[in-house]
């Protein structure tokens, strides 16, 4: 195996972008490295997901991390992060992001969908966890964006276990109010 594949499972991460891939490798030059990442691909190496994106091949890959990596910066919220706190009974197939304009993308089977927000809210990082592989929105923070992008409209199915200092606080990031919730 080539020491750039052995660095590549030895960083933790399943997904990479072309930055990722040359500070791992040691390359500076950003044509070097999309060069690089070309070749593994077409041996089978990494996996290209979208042009810039790849993974490690043969791994079960985590959408939330592919979230992130598809379009940066960006964070998963909305239903996503309902639905896995089981705050949600809809079930969707798609993962929902903020970032600094709208997009959706299919990528290795899943849908993701990003809606725009100001840069003072996507890179405001209350209420989010910075986690190693990917950035996610908590509980609150979600509901906030949710608040936010639906202009108060969308129908929240449960609200038990939420932190209501902490939602009032990721209100503020936009300046909404949430009395009509408690």
């Amino acid at each position: 195996m080539s020491t750039k594949l052995t660095k590549l499972l030895q960083s933790g991460r399943q997904v990479f972008n072309l930055d990722d891939l040359g500070i791992i490798w040691g390359q500076k030059k950003r044509s070097d490295t999309r060069q690089s990442a070309r070749d593994y691909a077409a041996q089978g190496s990494l996996k290209r997901l979208k042009p810039g994106v790849y993974a490690l091949p043969h791994v079960d890959l985590d959408t939330y991390a592919i979230a992130n990596k598809i379009l940066a910066p960006s964070y998963v919220t909305g239903l996503s992060i309902l639905t896995d706190a089981g705050l949600s009974y809809q079930y969707t197939d798609k993962v929902f992001s903020i970032a600094l304009y709208n997009k959706s993308y299919e990528v290795d089977g899943s849908n993701f969908i990003y809606s725009q927000a100001k840069p003072s809210v996507l890179f405001n990082s209350l209420g989010l966890d910075e986690k190693a592989k990917f950035s996610i929105a908590s509980t609150e923070r979600a509901i906030a964006d949710l608040i936010y992008l639906s202009k108060g409209q969308y129908p929240f199915e449960k609200v038990e276990g939420i932190d209501w200092d902490l939602l009032e606080s990721c209100g503020e990031i936009y300046d909404c109010a949430f009395e009509y919730l408690y």
